[in-house]
């Protein structure tokens, strides 16, 4: 039930008249962002990380919007003026192991808070030496008014090694009772289920989770959001009915599973639409319902 990249076919364009799919993916406006309660909690709860130095985990799906809360945390973040330093180690290639990938180690961190308040600074070769020069250059920079948020996209591939380096991390660099530097990690429910490993229990007990669910009862408010950003209405598109196929068709049981599991997510969703809107152009029908959401 999770669909890739869906394009919007060229007869879905001319019958609906759409000259930009207006359920693209991408939020790249405020029109275009979608906040239920849920959603302003994780939200502030990642904001917090930020200005209050907590260490927090945000948890969602693939596609469940971390990349869009992560865009709109920093938007914040520029909008308001605040003097908060965003580090970000490259995940490029991580892995849990070295053996498919690369694993993202204490060293690397440390490297990438020197390099981020000090492009041209050496980083230090020795761990030692390496996490005095941390430290020190984060007093500095705090002295100066700032704040600074490590912020690691894909933890779940982190190693459980390398999470128990962090909250050594955290709970080290400190000014005084001060925190010197949150820590927001961003991952796939895999995430969670190795925080709740007993070997990384004092990590668990230290970060703050922040779940991004499904949109639940929340899908037509979505949708409608999303209709509304392109300056169009909803029913132009989907039929009441229609919403609710969808609601049903991706709401799924798997094997094994005693409860239904919501699919539900932003991005599949919107893939889902796209799908539907291009099979009710082949179909010739003049809104998705029902019947075309069970043939796309």
């Amino acid at each position: 039930m999770l669909l890739p990249k869906q394009t919007l076919s060229e007869a879905a364009r001319k019958q609906y008249a759409l000259f930009t799919n207006p359920f693209d993916g991408e939020v790249i406006s405020d029109a275009q962002m979608f906040i239920n309660g849920e959603i302003r909690f994780v939200h502030e709860t990642a904001w917090q990380a930020a200005v209050g130095g907590r260490m927090v985990a945000v948890i969602g799906e693939s596609g469940a919007g971390k990349t869009t809360m992560l865009d709109d945390l920093k938007e914040k973040i520029v909008r308001e003026h605040r003097p908060v330093v965003c580090i970000e180690p490259s995940v490029e290639g991580m892995e849990e192991t070295d053996t498919k990938g690369k694993s993202i180690k204490s060293a690397e961190i440390h490297a990438a808070i020197v390099l981020t308040l000090d492009a041209n600074a050496s980083v230090a070769q020795s761990s030692e030496k390496r996490s005095r020069q941390v430290k020190r250059m984060l007093e500095e920079s705090v002295q100066s008014g700032r704040s600074h948020l490590l912020i690691i996209e894909e933890a779940h591939a982190l190693p459980v090694p390398t999470l128990n380096h962090l909250k050594r991390l955290h709970e080290k660099m400190r000014l005084g009772r001060r925190p010197m530097l949150g820590i927001l990690l961003v991952g796939h429910p895999e995430l969670e289920k190795k925080l709740n490993r007993f070997d990384v229990r004092e990590v668990m007990q230290r970060t703050e989770i922040a779940r991004l669910r499904p949109l639940g009862a929340d899908l037509s408010t979505y949708l409608q959001l999303r209709a509304s950003a392109a300056g169009r209405k909803l029913d132009e598109f989907i039929t009441p009915d229609g919403v609710d196929e969808l609601r049903s068709r991706l709401t799924v049981k798997g094997p094994g599973q005693d409860a239904p599991v919501s699919l539900l997510y932003p991005l599949n969703v919107n893939n889902w639409m796209v799908a539907a809107l291009n099979t009710a152009a082949e179909l010739g029908a003049p809104r998705i319902d029902r019947d075309v959401v069970r043939a796309a």
